[in-house]
């Protein structure tokens, strides 16, 4: 099978390491890469700069996309899944807007979309969560999604160093890109936990719709705070599904020392859900760095190559997102002059004006 890559960077060069070595088994190989002019050194005749010269390949078979951003993402998947290629990405934000138009385009040309490494880098979510779902409502999600916020809090606290030595150092060994802020801001996060709660819920969801809250105001001071009341702090997602109506909410989060995420440290991350039928389930492992990612991705070719890669979206609600006033969580808030209490039954204006807030479980 002939192959067609779009992006060369820190993931792209992963995933073609990775299919080379599939070469043998699978006759498969990337035939062409899109990419800027300056990458024509490392990739030589391989190296195209329109993304034409992909999509209307008619030998290409399958396509890889990992470029980032949306606009450019979307109309190469369109396209390719339009001309009869099956579309292997980890591009969340693409995904989490446009997930069931994705599958059902890839249904109507008989090919297959697979996405992955959109929603926890390394760790298979994707495939086990559509699986679960046929059998068991899913109304739980709780998780640490994004590597690069939970790199930083695990240095501060271990190594004690400022967020912004934390962020450089994070930048430093890959966990973070040069502009963070989707990180930061919880936008990242956001897509993931749209993307598993749209699979799980079985309905669209507007990334609009999720609150979220940044990382970023929390300081040594607050952190050591928080272990001396006997908590970590953590950047966790979490959505909870009660008929048609559902809370997603991604925010600072205090978890007991004795929790199963306080342990979860550096750039990993790990999703809990809850079935109806088979109980907790828990996944762990690499959130950010290329190959772990890059692994997650050529696993989806594989399974495009096995042909054991048919996934079907089942949108049969119309969910209502956050609608409620008041949410029933307690919180930990730390106003201006860095004076913190306990509150429950807060409002998210009373939140959002706060110096800096965390949830507590």
């Amino acid at each position: 099978m002939k192959i067609g890559l779009f992006g060369y960077g820190t993931i792209g060069k992963g995933v073609y390491t990775l299919v080379e070595g599939l070469r043998k088994k699978y006759d498969c190989e990337i035939v062409k890469v899109f990419d800027l002019p300056i990458k024509r050194e490392m990739l030589g005749d391989k190296l195209v700069c329109d993304i034409n010269e992909i999509v209307n390949d008619k030998s290409i078979d399958l396509v890889v996309e990992v470029l980032g951003g949306h606009d450019l993402p979307y109309e190469v998947i369109t396209k390719s899944l339009s001309s009869g290629k099956s579309v292997v990405t980890a591009n969340k934000e693409v995904v989490s807007n446009h997930l069931e138009e994705f599958i059902n385009l890839a249904h109507k040309n008989n090919v297959s979309f697979c996405f992955e490494a959109s929603a926890g880098g390394g760790i298979p979510l994707i495939r086990p969560l559509i699986d679960n779902v046929k059998v068991n409502d899913v109304n739980n999600i709780f998780g640490i999604l994004n590597g690069t916020t939970n790199y930083i809090l695990t240095k501060m606290d271990e190594d004690d160093l400022s967020f912004e030595e934390a962020l450089g150092l994070a930048k430093i060994n890959g966990f973070a890109e040069a502009n963070p802020t989707a990180d930061l801001e919880g936008l990242d996060i956001v897509r993931k936990i749209n993307i598993l709660s749209s699979i799980a819920f079985k309905g669209n969801i507007s990334n609009d719709s999720i609150y979220h809250y940044p990382i970023s105001g929390v300081n040594k001071q607050i952190l050591n705070n928080i272990k001396e009341l006997g908590y970590a702090l953590k950047y966790v997602a979490s959505s909870y599904r009660d008929g048609d109506n559902a809370i997603i909410r991604v925010e600072p989060t205090m978890v007991k020392l004795n929790h199963p995420f306080a342990s979860i440290k550096n750039e990993f991350n790990a999703v809990l859900y809850t079935g109806s039928t088979n109980g907790d389930l828990m996944f762990y492992g690499k959130g950010a760095g290329s190959i772990p990612t890059a692994t997650a991705i050529v696993a989806d070719v594989v399974s495009i190559l096995e042909n054991r890669a048919y996934i079907e979206y089942n949108n049969t609600r119309k969910l209502s997102i956050n609608t409620i006033e008041k949410v029933d969580y307690k919180y930990y808030i730390v106003n201006d002059k860095f004076v913190a209490e306990f509150k429950e039954n807060v409002s998210d204006e009373e939140l959002l004006s706060s110096r800096f807030y965390a949830r507590v479980l």
